[in-house]
């Protein structure tokens, strides 16, 4: 009899260690600042209908086609239409090329330094701006580059606190087969920034973020995500690693505070499906704080990495809307002391 309830004691133990265990694991991958958005939008004013509009042409000039190592002269049309962008509102573009499969290819990049002497700290926002094969990539990534050039345009008069550096990066060979290759620009980025000794506090990859449906069950998860987020795909989600956790906190706090818009955050592990799927892996390759900015992708586009990922399928009004998010974002990172 004693036996039986010194087993019974244990097993209520385990039970209880095993519930806190889960609790706190929920807890740390799910609990965010602020408060995410619900209810209707508020009709857009018009500088968000022009940004917006601003939008729509970009995506039109970047992924109306496959572009990408197998499709070079569509790859450096993107490319060219990137940097003519940026250089008519007045910003130095520096090109990082190397060559792929006998391809010059090349990453993209405009910087906005502040005051102070030395190696100024970096904060980067990245996308990508190749296609994946056999897809037209408007919204994976046209979106992001989209958002990114939007970004350099109204962040153009932004002073970057001192020591603070800004820069803005359009990776090319963020898709297959050179994701996570020494052929995928992100990477080649940052592993010449780690050769430099430069301190990276903060890296944003917008990736996939134009597409939303208001449909119930319109959104989809990997495990464990699908047993604590909503079946909903209105939101645009922020996606860290363990690491990253305390920058993920620090921008999804401030895109709330900045705009009204549904919201999602996530910490998960890299070997979890998704979490790493994009350009901030390669900064996390190197210890640094970066995080994934969303549609969610497979888990939502029916068009994911397809020909029929065309311009007319995304919500150019919802984008404008987390541009808007993303300029505060952005602001507070730049404008404020940097935490390391």
């Amino acid at each position: 009899m004693t036996s039986l309830r010194a087993r019974g004691r244990l097993v209520l133990i385990v039970a209880a260690a095993l519930a806190l265990f889960v609790g706190f694991a929920a807890w740390f991958m799910t609990a965010m600042p602020g408060a995410r958005h619900h209810g209707s939008l508020q009709p857009l004013g018009a500088e968000d209908q022009q940004l917006s509009a601003n939008l729509k042409a970009h995506v039109l000039a970047v992924a109306s086609e496959e572009h990408n190592v197998g499709h070079p002269e569509a790859l450096e049309r993107s490319a060219r239409y990137i940097e003519a962008t940026l250089s008519g509102w007045g910003y130095a573009v520096s090109r990082q090329e190397f060559e792929t499969e006998g391809v010059r290819v090349r990453n993209l990049e405009v910087r906005r330094t502040g005051p102070g002497a030395g190696k100024a700290r970096l904060i980067v926002i990245g996308a990508h701006y190749d296609s994946a094969q056999d897809a037209v990539g408007a919204d994976d990534n046209g979106s992001g580059v989209a958002a990114l050039l939007e970004l350099a345009r109204l962040l153009k008069s932004v002073q970057p606190a001192e020591g603070l550096e800004m820069r803005l990066i359009f990776y090319v060979n963020e898709e297959l087969p050179w994701f996570g290759t020494e052929k995928m620009g992100s990477l080649v980025h940052a592993t010449g920034l780690a050769r430099e000794e430069r301190q990276i506090v903060a890296m944003l990859s917008l990736e996939t973020i134009g597409w939303y449906s208001d449909a119930p069950g319109s959104q989809r998860y990997p495990f464990p995500f699908n047993l604590l987020y909503p079946s909903t795909g209105d939101f645009v989600a922020f996606v860290a690693n363990p690491r990253s956790r305390k920058l993920l906190h620090r921008v999804i706090g401030s895109f709330r505070r900045h705009t009204a818009f549904p919201s999602e955050g996530a910490v998960g592990l890299e070997s979890i499906a998704g979490v790493s799927w994009s350009d901030q892996w390669a900064y996390w390759k190197f210890g640094w704080p970066a995080v994934m900015v969303t549609d969610t992708a497979p888990f939502r586009y029916p068009h994911y990495h397809t020909l029929r990922d065309s311009p007319d399928k995304l919500d150019y009004d919802r984008l404008a809307r987390v541009v808007r998010g993303l300029e505060g974002v952005v602001r507070d990172l730049v404008t404020a002391p940097a935490e390391s």
